[in-house]
């Protein structure tokens, strides 16, 4: 009654005798705060609280009025779901305080919760874009293909794209953009339409990559490139060509796992140079039966455990020493890795048998 006179003046209120009133009332009523008492029949303050924050679908904050004042019966009230928590007999200039606070939190967590529904609206919406932009190789089997992206965000700033020439040439490229996340992964749309655009029209790979470097660098802002490796297979002269721009190295291994060739970055990553200055070295090798490409973003080898050590080029290596298949072996390594840590960086692995 004297809540009631207290706060009637102000708010709507909404009284209940119990706390399974509590919670009926809670569900019928959305009230944007709730004060309530410990000690009451039917059900306590304890086991309604611990209902209503389950049962709720938004944050409503509860302040307990109690005469309990021991630890142990604040502590309850709390870990039941309070958020404050008051003693008997109150003092209205302090429960008023408390109830203006309590509702201005209230409304940040309904901001918040609408600012969290409007954002996961907008990226399911960009990947069904992403995807369908960038994932245009469905259809087109690669026989001793396979690659791995674990985004560090909800985008992944790793490109793997691949593509057949009208000549037969199989072309194959790996991009990882500065940063992660949505910032990272917006250079994949102009990277991802050139890359097709010019491979079906049987161009070289230092013409696409000019023309990529030409677009990046003209939308991208200073500081923000994309470290490549473009891989041009041909059968009909049994060759591979290879472009490492900012990438670690890329390998090509014996059956047993053994480095062949290593191709360390000797050029820049893309959209660093203008147009006039850029140009794209690559180099070419014979190709030896059961040889395997292995391109990997940094995320591989600047990846991070749980102790702070750094996975590096000599663990990638020992991993490919061991004779298995050399995809399988390096992603069980790395996960093994991991443990329970998050990848600070997108981490991305493509292996070809060639």
């Amino acid at each position: 009654m004297l809540l009631k006179a207290f706060l009637g003046r102000r708010y709507v209120i909404v009284e209940a005798a119990n706390g399974h009133e509590a919670v009926d009332a809670c569900d019928r009523e959305n009230p944007d705060i709730i004060l309530m008492d410990v000690t009451m029949p039917v059900m306590t303050g304890y086991e309604a609280a611990t209902i209503i924050k389950q049962q709720c679908k938004y944050f409503i904050p509860i302040i307990f009025l109690t005469g309990l004042i021991d630890d142990e019966s604040l502590s309850q009230c709390v870990k039941s779901g309070g958020d404050d928590f008051l003693a008997k007999p109150f003092n209205g200039v302090l429960l008023d305080a408390k109830i203006m606070s309590m509702l201005r939190i209230g409304q940040m967590h309904r901001e918040l919760e609408h600012y969290k529904a409007r954002t996961e609206e907008e990226i399911e919406f960009t990947h069904h874009v992403f995807d369908a932009l960038t994932n245009r190789m469905q259809g087109l089997t690669v026989p001793g293909l396979d690659y791995w992206i674990r985004p560090a965000g909800h985008f992944s700033g790793d490109l793997v794209i691949y593509e057949k020439s009208p000549a037969g040439k199989l072309y194959l490229m790996l991009g990882d953009f500065t940063g992660h996340g949505f910032s990272a992964a917006i250079g994949a749309l102009p990277t991802s339409d050139i890359f097709f655009a010019m491979v079906r029209r049987d161009f070289s790979p230092a013409e696409i990559l000019a023309e990529i470097n030409r677009k990046l660098r003209e939308i991208m802002p200073v500081g923000h490139f994309c470290a490549a490796g473009l891989v041009c297979c041909d059968p009909a002269t049994r060759s591979i060509e290879i472009f490492n721009g900012g990438l670690p190295p890329v390998l090509l291994l014996d059956q047993a796992g053994k480095v062949r060739h290593q191709v360390n970055s000797t050029n820049l990553a893309l959209s660093v140079l203008p147009a006039s200055l850029f140009s794209a070295e690559t180099i070419k090798f014979d190709v030896i039966k059961n040889t395997t490409l292995v391109l990997c973003s940094d995320g591989v080898t600047e990846a991070l455990n749980e102790e702070g050590e750094m996975f590096g080029e000599a663990r990638l290596l020992d991993a490919l020493a061991s004779g298995k298949k050399p995809f399988t072996v390096i992603r069980e390594t790395l996960e093994q890795f991991f443990g329970s840590r998050a990848p600070d960086d997108d981490v991305s692995i493509i292996t070809l048998r060639l």
